[in-house]
């Protein structure tokens, strides 16, 4: 295992962390102790700029802190010939630890049943409640996706479908489908992208859809009840759909081989699924804690995500600045 420890930075910079467990204290190089000024030095782990002039720093965790837990690695950036408390603070990040290596370093991702094992150490005590934990799991990703179309959801899919009775305006969903990117009407050579409106925008413009003689020239689609609805009613069976759709995650369980979002957002999927364990245990105090720890941590993720892909406004800052 190597460069548990990351954080992205200015290019050229001398970068180290500072580990802290959730006690509060910090790894000097021996054992944990209480932050103290005058052994600051005591307390860095240098770390390395990958590359040249990337920007990506990284250093590998101490193997000799063998207890197993979640620890946070502080980054500053040092402005001297030593670590001081005047250093600039460069971010955050956390490494969860088995005692001698990190959980699924060699992919940054949890499989199913160290993602149970995380939720559990996270505060969750119910052994109980495992078949709970993952369906909890399974919605709670759907969720974010559903939400906000983050980049490692974005494996685009590709289908193409037709109607092939003549007064029929419904087309079945794949079913793999998470979310629905859109619809092309293939007429000939001819590809008209479908407008996509609400169930109930789609009533209100066709009313009249059940009635065989209202035909036309496709306009919109809607999605409901796991197929696609297309309004008008289609004119025709020559046309083609092509449905373009992000593969769903897939049902989660203790074998699946990475579970999404546990690499860069474990924490907010962590509250998203602790918010519903503890609503249908009805113990509504925890469950709204956590419900609004998950709203506060997909906002910061949702700007994190703008800001990497360019979909962003001036004012918003990158996560963790």
């Amino acid at each position: 295992m190597a460069n548990e420890l990351f954080i992205l930075g200015a290019a050229d910079r001398t970068v180290y962390f500072l580990i802290k467990n959730r006690a509060g204290l910090f790894w000097n190089g021996t054992t944990f102790e209480t932050y103290a000024t005058a052994n600051r030095a005591n307390y860095d782990v240098a770390a390395t700029e990958l590359g040249t002039s990337s920007g990506l720093y990284a250093a590998d965790f101490p193997v000799l802190i063998t207890t197993g837990g979640t620890y946070e690695g502080l980054a500053f950036i040092q402005a001297g010939g030593s670590p001081a408390e005047a250093d600039l603070k460069l971010g955050a990040c956390k490494v969860d630890w088995t005692g001698t290596a990190s959980v699924s370093g060699g992919t940054g991702a949890m499989t199913g049943s160290e993602w149970r094992d995380y939720v559990l150490r996270r505060g969750f005590k119910r052994t109980d409640k495992d078949t709970e934990l993952y369906e909890a799991t399974t919605d709670a990703i759907q969720e974010m996706r559903r939400r906000f179309m983050f980049d490692e959801a974005e494996t685009e899919a590709t289908t193409t479908d037709t109607i092939s009775v003549l007064g029929d305006f419904k087309l079945t969903v794949e079913n793999d489908l998470g979310l629905v990117l859109g619809v092309v009407l293939e007429d000939d050579d001819t590809g008209t992208p479908l407008d996509r409106v609400t169930k109930a925008q789609f009533d209100q413009l066709y009313s009249s859809i059940n009635v065989e003689s209202d035909r036309g020239y496709p306009r919109h689609y809607c999605l409901y009840a796991g197929q696609i609805y297309i309004g008008p009613r289609p004119d025709q069976t020559s046309y083609a759909y092509r449905i373009s759709y992000s593969r769903r995650a897939g049902t989660i369980t203790s074998s699946t081989s990475g579970v999404p979002f546990t690499n860069l957002y474990r924490d907010v999927l962590k509250d998203n699924v602790l918010g519903r364990l503890y609503t249908d245990l009805e113990e509504w105090d925890k469950a709204n804690f956590h419900k609004q720890a998950f709203e506060d941590g997909f906002l910061l993720s949702t700007r994190r995500e703008r800001v990497n892909s360019g979909e962003h406004c001036f004012n918003v800052r990158p996560y963790g600045c």
